[in-house]
């Protein structure tokens, strides 16, 4: 495997430990407090994290399996609304996604350089490669984390 999927596969990875320290020493009432920048809470935005990184690995699989498979976008906002996102363990989310993280790493890491031009069809963004899904969901994680930072500053919590 090329160093490039290889340092794509290290940098996903090691997002699986980030998100753990990034509500360290936060109580509930901080997690569903709305510091913005944005519309959603902390709490809220892990239970996202934790769910599209789920949806993530399913996409990444199918592409990894099957033949050009379709890939279905979701309504994050609907999933937030409608999903109970408050009443969820944030420590049970994170945790998902810590394992969610280590599972599809093993996965990656045993692939040959071939299965990261793999195509699945996005029914919102078109053709999507292993490489490309790989590079969203780091690029989604890191996002989303400034978010929390900023949101934690607001609350003044900043990161140690």
């Amino acid at each position: 495997m090329p160093t490039s999927f290889s340092t794509l596969i290290d940098h996903y990875a090691a997002g699986g430990s980030a998100l753990r320290p990034a509500i360290a020493s936060l109580t509930r009432d901080d997690c569903l407090a709305r510091p913005g920048p944005g519309d959603w809470s902390i709490q809220e935005l892990v239970i996202h994290l934790a769910d599209s990184d789920q949806i993530a690995a399913d996409r990444m699989k199918r592409v990894i399996a099957e033949d050009n498979p379709t890939i279905i976008g979701f309504n994050e906002s609907l999933f937030i609304a409608n999903l109970f996102s408050d009443e969820q363990s944030l420590d049970d989310a994170v945790t998902v996604f810590e394992a969610n993280r280590r599972q599809m790493t093993r996965i990656l890491r045993r692939l040959d350089a071939a299965a990261f031009t793999r195509t699945g069809s996005h029914n919102e963004a078109g053709t999507l490669t292993l490489t490309d899904l790989l590079r969203i969901y780091i690029d989604h994680l890191e996002h989303h984390l400034t978010f929390l930072f900023q949101k934690r500053e607001r609350l003044g919590k900043p990161m140690g």
